[in-house]
């Protein structure tokens, strides 16, 4: 493939300023996470959807879940506060489903295979890549739904200071600074503290009682160029924080909480030259998390999660038309339960080595892909997953894309090793998909018009294994789903106004019961319109969630919110800012779980909420 066109990059393992990206055109979106290596958005085959730093300060978000909710195939489903557990399901899968990278390094809990991102705020963010659908052969398990890659590396020359204030006690404090240190190095640096006393999140709580949150983090990144062809580069996040949640024992009793550390660590070797680069890098992550009464009066059970990876990815595209991708993963976890937790995992252990390769090719308006990769885990063997797609572009301006991959998702340490409930004899879950799409490319319009199936089998599903209350829940493979979907986009400018719509339909199947999965909205409907001015900025989200099905056999009913940004830059310095979610106060529920004492608990959706900002950029 022409090289203007799919440019060789370093890796999507860690974003770098040492690569060949100068040779893609500056009209081009570029994406990296797709196939690990960087080209033009319109080269890729998978569905994609790029969210830059632009339209995170067009919007004023806070948290990287507003910026994630109105994407199609992506739905959102919090359970109280930003801090709170949060489903992140693509096209339907389970949020351990989607494979989470932040700066490179995957996050996704070694324990219960989910990744928290709702503290990671939109502030620091440069950039946000989310491939729909599987794409475990090209990064292995977790990615059975797809992939969300988050950078905070930023490049630009600039310092600045953000201080925020809202109501239900939000206040936000913010620093970031990137840029050149020397000709040869490169690094950024982004500091942010917030807190909020959060809103009433379930129904039947006390009306004065509310769930909030408090969280300190910091990235930070250095980028070297030892010489011509040899570079380094590091990346580092850490957080603190505090979050507040729900009893599900009883109403009267003290306010739970959460003390969560997390950190992440990279480093990587990279070689460039015309027509090859190598990156080998080695990365530690830490998620730490304390559960127990917020007052401190009892002992809170900790569950630690550890995970050492380590990768070697080779680009070459010395052949004409074709790009090769091929290299090698290995990653170690590690969990340990402590605190009020008296009894550790039957296992502490495991790991995983895994080989892949990706070939692109373009032949006249043809452009195919196909990945292989096979991974050996120490606990079920060897597993190879497979996938390939093919595109046709017709008169310059419809593209036919057709893809089809097989997926798996590996049990987590609390599927396995729990004690006495854990099942060590579990099968990774299984799925094959296909896909088909049209994409139009119009002079005054862009369209997309995407249709998915996915097939699963193997499902980890826990249940009880006697008619009592109190008989212990294990783990087995046995539920199957089906899923079905279509996605609509559409953009297109009326003025000064840019618009963005968004449609999709989605039947998720549990086949055991043939009844809905749960959480699911049947439909989503958005229109984002926005307007970018000389000094003044403006963006509108208007976001309708269909109806889904409840853990307790009835539909949560649908409801509209409408999400308001503003930014006034007074200077060249100096901006202000102002988000405002929910503006019309729609009343509700997200989620429905069991409680002990009250039968059902409904959690709520965030009432109508605002948030001021002043930033300082110089």
């Amino acid at each position: 493939m022409n090289r203007s066109i799919l440019a060789v990059a370093v890796a999507s393992l860690l974003p770098s300023t040492y690569t060949l990206a100068q040779e893609v055109s500056v009209d081009e979106t570029v994406v990296v996470t797709a196939n690990r290596f960087e080209q033009a958005q319109r080269s890729v085959l998978a569905s994609t959807s790029v969210i830059t730093r632009d339209d995170i300060a067009v919007s004023q978000a806070t948290t990287a879940l507003d910026l994630l909710k109105v994407l199609p195939g992506v739905t959102i489903n919090s359970q109280g506060n930003k801090g709170n557990a949060t489903g992140i399901y693509i096209r339907g899968t389970a949020s351990k489903h989607a494979l989470v990278i932040v700066d490179g390094v995957r996050v996704n809990s070694p324990t219960a295979g989910e990744a928290s991102i709702g503290l990671i705020p939109a502030f620091a963010i440069e950039r946000i890549e989310v491939i729909r659908g599987p794409r475990a052969a090209v990064y292995g398990s977790d990615a059975m739904g797809g992939v969300i890659s988050i950078s905070t590396i930023g490049s630009e020359n600039t310092h600045q200071l953000l201080l925020g204030y809202g109501n239900q006690g939000q206040d936000q404090q913010a620093w970031k600074s990137s840029g050149q240190l020397s000709d040869k190095t490169t690094g950024s640096f982004v500091f942010n503290r917030e807190k909020s006393d959060g809103y009433r999140i379930y129904d039947g709580a006390p009306e004065d009682e509310t769930h909030g949150y408090e969280s300190q983090t910091v990235f930070g990144s250095l980028d070297h160029q030892l010489t011509e062809k040899w570079g380094v580069a590091f990346s580092g996040y850490t957080r603190d924080s505090q979050v507040d949640y729900a009893n599900q024992y009883t109403v009267d009793a003290p306010t739970l909480e959460t003390e969560g550390d997390f950190y992440s660590f990279a480093g990587s070797l990279q070689y460039l030259q015309s027509d090859f680069a190598s990156v080998l890098q080695i990365g530690t992550t830490k998620d730490h998390n304390a559960d127990g009464d917020k007052a401190g009066t009892v002992a809170k059970s900790t569950l630690t999660g550890y995970r050492k990876s380590a990768s070697w990815l080779n680009t070459y595209t010395g052949f004409e038309h074709i790009i090769l991708n091929a290299g090698v993963d290995y990653s170690k976890e590690e969990a340990k339960r402590g605190g009020l937790n008296t009894t550790d995992y039957e296992k502490t252990a495991k790991n995983n080595k895994a080989g892949f390769i990706t070939a692109l090719s373009e032949f006249g308006n043809f452009t195919a892909e196909a990945s292989l990769r096979h991974d050996k885990d120490s606990v079920f063997g060897g597993y190879t997953t497979w996938n390939v797609a093919i595109g046709y572009l017709l008169f310059e301006q419809f593209q036919l894309v057709a893809s089809s991959g097989t997926a798996f998702n590996a049990p987590t340490f609390n599927d396995l090793y729990w004690p006495q409930s854990g099942n060590p004899d579990l099968k990774p879950e299984e799925s094959n998909s296909t896909e088909l799409g049209v994409y139009g490319y119009h002079e005054l319009f862009d369209w997309s018009l995407v249709a998915y199936r996915s097939k699963f089998e193997n499902l980890i599903e826990w249940a009880p294994t006697g008619p009592g209350m109190f008989d212990p829940w294990i783990p087995q493979n046995v539920a199957e789903a089906e899923i079905e979907g279509l996605e609509i986009g559409v953009s297109f400018t009326t003025g000064f106004i840019e618009h963005t719509l968004g449609a999709e339909w989605l039947k998720a199947i549990d086949k055991k019961t043939d009844k809905d999965l749960i959480r699911r909205p049947e439909h989503k409907f958005s229109w984002t319109p926005t307007v970018r001015l000389e000094n003044f900025d403006a963006s509108m989200t208007v976001l309708r969630t269909g109806e889904r099905y409840a853990s307790n056999g009835e539909y949560l009913s649908s409801y509209t919110t409408v999400d308001l940004g503003l930014g006034y830059r007074a200077t060249d310095e100096l901006t202000f800012g102002l988000r405002v979610n929910n503006v019309f106060d729609e009343e509700y529920e997200t989620a429905v779980t069991s409680h002990f004492s009250e039968g059902m608990l409904y959690y709520l959706g965030a009432e109508r909420n605002w948030f001021a900002t002043v930033s300082y950029q110089f």
